[in-house]
């Protein structure tokens, strides 16, 4: 295999893909996190 550039296009790919999965699932983790906080806030305000 002289050639390996193929395979190292598809791992590229294959980790920025990877990159971008984990910051959208930590994206829509601290947005759930941030409702769930102003559902409390509000809540313990109105008690």
């Amino acid at each position: 295999m002289d050639n390996f550039g193929p395979v190292i296009l598809i791992e590229v790919v294959l980790i920025f893909g990877g990159v971008l999965l984990f910051a959208w699932w930590q994206l829509r983790d601290l947005k759930k996190e941030r409702e769930k906080d102003l559902k409390k806030r509000e809540k313990n305000q109105s008690h």
